[in-house]
């Protein structure tokens, strides 16, 4: 139980509440627009830009950066039982495999690694 004490809790409980409020105030904006589905890129792109510009005026917290560093490193095991799942309907899909795996490839790979790259430069 010694990890617990090690943990900078107000610097988890601020990271996730600065994530949490730019996602859903994204989702409440975009849905007085009727395109909720948009609120979660919405609230990427006002986080990052919002982070960016505070970083040309100041230095990001390094509590910020070591805790968002975390939570991206833990959460990718969030994503085991959607890979599960996509491995069990791709055995399904037969002759429209190939056309799957392309929509896959250019809309979920290609914006990540463009974010990833704007990330490390930026910030």
């Amino acid at each position: 139980m010694d990890w617990i004490k090690t943990i900078d809790w107000p610097a988890w409980i601020g990271t996730l509440a600065l994530i949490i409020c730019f996602r859903e105030g994204a989702v409440w904006l975009t849905a007085q627009f009727h395109h909720p589905e948009l609120g979660n890129l919405v609230g990427l792109i006002s986080l990052l830009a919002t982070l960016f510009i505070w970083r040309s005026f100041r230095k990001l917290p390094s509590r910020l950066v070591d805790t968002n560093n975390k939570i991206m490193k833990e959460s990718a095991f969030a994503f085991l039982p959607i890979s599960a799942g996509s491995l069990i309907m791709l055995t399904q899909m037969g002759r429209e495999m190939p056309a799957f795996l392309l929509v896959m490839f250019v809309s979920t790979l290609i914006p990540l690694w463009i974010y990833a790259k704007m990330s490390k430069r930026w910030l």
